[in-house]
């Protein structure tokens, strides 16, 4: 049977790879973000995973209101990214891994059978959302993956107890996987986020709201009740139009049963948004 070796909740912020790019002129809290991503890095290696799931959104990049999946399994031969105009605006390094086509299916059909109707895809490219932590986390693209996308940006979104539930499911599914393999799931998202307009801006004179702050202390304290009572769509948009995102953080947490993490670091500044590192480790959510 597989085992799930690690889980973990990280950022990904596009313009991140930049910072890294000039690490040494980047501002403290930046740095930091960057160490961070470094630690995990070295956590995930030690992990030894052959597999990661790795989950987040798409960005609108591919998937727009006329064709909106849910919850998408990518299973195509290989998995590439980012968007050409991500590489371009940002300075994204592209990431082309082989896609773990036996687990992706696994997961596809087990989902039927427990009544989650999962959409699937053959021909998908991954956004920043997956390639900036791939490349911070993974950048020798030597392990094989499997996308699963969500929408957390086109309503209706689905609810942060779906995110959560769909999380222990997929725990469950691949724990299920008949051969012998060592699996990390990765969620990738952020905490409060707004693209344009006034609250864009915000964390330049309030690094870390009062929400940020407040879900920072539900996840590790363990009040994953309250969490996910508040986390509706409209409570994460009143916080930016991006905020959404945090529904994969939401996604980690069901994975491992709402346990305490055993790593957890939030990193805010007025130089970038705040960003939320989480990891759990072997063992957790298999009671």
């Amino acid at each position: 049977m597989a085992s799930v070796v690690e889980v973990m909740c990280v950022p990904h912020d596009p313009t991140l790879p930049g910072v890294a790019a000039r690490r040494t002129d980047a501002p403290a809290p930046m740095q930091q973000t960057i160490a961070q991503f470094a630690g995990f890095r070295a956590r995930l290696a030690a992990a030894r995973p052959d597999v990661l799931v790795v989950v987040s959104g798409d960005h609108f990049n591919q998937w727009f209101y006329d064709n909106m999946p849910t919850f998408l399994i990518g299973k195509a031969a290989r998995a590439r990214g980012p968007f050409v105009h991500e590489q371009e605006l940002f300075g994204i390094t592209p990431y082309d891994v082989a896609l773990q086509g036996d687990v992706a299916r696994h997961l596809l059909y087990q989902g039927f059978a427990r009544g989650i109707d999962f959409s699937y895809s053959d021909d998908f490219l991954m956004d920043h959302g997956f390639t900036v932590p791939l490349m911070f986390l993974r950048p020798e693209q030597d392990l094989p993956v499997v996308p699963l996308f969500t929408n957390v940006m086109a309503p209706p979104v689905a609810t942060s107890r779906r995110f959560y539930d769909l999380g222990a499911a997929v725990r469950e599914m691949v724990e299920a996987y008949p051969a012998d393999l060592r699996v990390a799931i990765i969620a990738s998202g952020h905490l409060s986020n707004s693209i344009g307009g006034p609250a864009m801006m915000r964390f330049t004179r309030e690094p870390a709201s009062p929400w940020d702050r407040r879900v920072w202390q539900q996840i590790t304290t363990g009040d994953v009740d309250t969490l996910l009572a508040e986390s509706t769509y409209e409570n994460l948009t009143a916080q930016g139009n991006g905020t959404n995102g945090f529904l994969d953080y939401l996604f980690a947490l069901g994975a491992v049963g709402g346990e305490l993490p055993a790593q957890a670091q939030l990193i805010t500044s007025p130089h970038g948004p705040p960003t939320g590192f989480l990891a759990w480790g072997a063992g957790v959510g298999t009671a």
